[in-house]
């Protein structure tokens, strides 16, 4: 990610409603299916600007990776947990060493899926647990992705796939951002259409305060719901998975 992209990143997290949003659609998951324990040994990858270490404390003693720098430079706020620097296909943990993986909005710009999960696996003691967000449905595929150096997007099934394949059990996988799908959509479709010259850009779209306070609490009430049952569509696929082996 270019550094303007985490600048941009830093400005949304705390308040930006899906930003709020996806923080509250993951911790339900976890919520409902990892027993909580703040003493685990647990990793972030890819935390970011560390906007979900409060979210994830109930959950494990986390640390976070990133591939650069560029979070804390140049007078920058600080994330408020350790931070690593470190690629996902090389973690810097032994073997068997920890017992939550998290990754949220990191898979899709691994070009090598497999070696990234297999190194997840690698780290992950016997019966631990991965919760993983990725976006979704190719149709979406916009400027967006170009941006911010997407591979590809995720449906349910493929998803379930991947982490099947290198060696988890899936436990839940659901989608997210169920209610917003019909507008992402259009604004994805017509943005193709009508684009212009220039860079690409991630799709931030300027959002009024009382607007930005709906739209956070319509995501809200799908963490709601999903402490009783999945959500057959949305703009996010989100798994929970365990290391085979417990």
């Amino acid at each position: 990610m270019e550094r303007r992209e985490y600048q941009r990143l830093r400005e949304y997290s705390r308040s930006y409603w899906w930003h709020v949003g996806k923080r509250a659609l993951l911790r339900s998951v976890l919520e409902h299916g990892v027993p909580a324990d703040p003493a685990r040994p647990a990793v972030d990858i890819g935390c970011g600007v560390g906007d979900s270490f409060e979210t994830l404390a109930p959950f494990g003693r986390f640390v976070g990776t990133e591939v650069t720098a560029e979070l804390w430079q140049r007078g920058m706020e600080r994330p408020p947990r350790p931070v690593l620097l470190a690629e996902g296909a090389r973690l810097p943990f032994a073997d068997g060493s920890l017992g939550l993986c998290t990754f949220f909005d990191v898979l899709e710009h691994v070009e090598e899926e497999d070696a990234f999960l297999g190194e997840v696996r690698r780290v992950l003691q016997p019966g631990g647990f991965v919760l993983v967000s990725v976006p979704a449905y190719m149709f979406l595929w916009s400027e967006h992705d170009v941006s911010l150096h997407h591979h590809r997007r995720y449906v349910r099934g493929s998803l379930k796939q991947a982490l099947a394949r290198n060696g988890f059990t899936v436990q839940r996988c659901t989608y997210g951002f169920a209610g917003i799908l019909p507008a992402v959509a259009a604004y994805r479709i017509l943005g193709r259409w009508l684009r212009g010259g220039g860079d690409p850009s991630s799709s931030y779209v300027a959002t009024p305060e009382p607007l930005n306070r709906l739209l956070a609490s319509w995501i809200r009430g799908e963490a709601w719901w999903l402490r009783r049952a999945d959500l057959p569509f949305g703009t996010s696929v989100i798994a929970l998975a365990r290391k085979e082996g417990a």
